[in-house]
């Protein structure tokens, strides 16, 4: 479940912050000062949940709000305000709830129990490793803009949520990092790909570092390697040389 916080004073975006960590202990929490920085991370990441005060400077609540629906029209829209003046065109755009402050912790949890459109916990990417690798969002395979991206797409799966450098990623892509802008472009079809999906968020971004964040993605070699299911295969990312060490790895008692 993703979740983010708009409000650009300090004090009760901080509230918010810490009553909704209470009442959604898992979800994906992202707080934002400004609705442009919020609206440069939906760039590449789904909402499920958007708390937004409806007074800010700039683009104000309601505007965000409907930027966020063109997005994703089942997004769920909860608005934080001092007064109600706002509150019928509120629900002239399909809010979830509106929430007068003071934000109490009783008010969330009442919002977050009805919400007009529920928030299923069910992973919309897939990774399936035994075998040849596959990756799917919704169902369907993901289709990248160069061959290149879905290796790299394995590699950072194989690697098990290890953040990589890019000069490593470059390496086992082209066995040397003489390609950098290559590797560039082949980077940015990922994210961009992902992004344009609204499932960015798989990926953990550090500078001049890439990984997969395991616990946002649906994966047979993670579910293996946690012991929650047998191996469907004794085959492992067939496509690929470097799965051949990891296929060792996994099934040593056959090699």
């Amino acid at each position: 479940m993703n979740v983010i916080l708009v409000d650009h004073e300090k004090p009760s975006l901080e509230n918010l912050e810490y009553i909704v960590k209470k009442v959604l202990p898992g979800a994906l929490l992202a707080s934002f000062h400004h609705a442009s920085h919020a609206l440069e991370y939906i760039k590449s990441h789904s909402v499920d949940i958007a708390f937004l005060d409806i007074h800010m400077p700039g683009v104000d609540g309601m505007t965000l709000a409907k930027m966020l629906q063109e997005k994703n029209p089942r997004v769920n829209i909860l608005f934080c305000s001092g007064s109600a003046d706002y509150a019928m065109a509120a629900w002239d755009i399909n809010c979830s709830a509106y929430l007068l402050r003071p934000i109490t912790e009783e008010k969330v949890r009442n919002a977050v129990a009805n919400l007009r459109y529920p928030v299923s916990d069910e992973k919309r990417v897939e990774l399936r490793c035994f075998g040849n690798f596959e990756a799917f969002c919704d169902g369907s395979p993901i289709q990248f803009k160069y061959n290149r991206t879905k290796e790299l797409l394995a590699y950072l799966t194989d690697r098990n949520g290890v953040r990589c450098s890019m000069k490593e990623l470059s390496a086992v892509l082209f066995e040397n990092d003489q390609h950098r802008y290559y590797m560039y472009q082949i980077r940015l079809d990922l994210l961009n790909t992902l992004g344009e999906l609204g499932v960015g968020d798989i990926l953990v971004q550090s500078r001049g570092y890439l990984g997969i964040a395991r616990d946002r993605v649906k994966c047979d070699y993670f579910d293996y390697l946690d012991h929650k299911i047998d191996a469907p295969a004794r085959e492992y990312m067939t496509q690929y040389s470097f799965g051949e060490r990891t296929c060792a790895a996994l099934f040593m008692d056959d090699f």
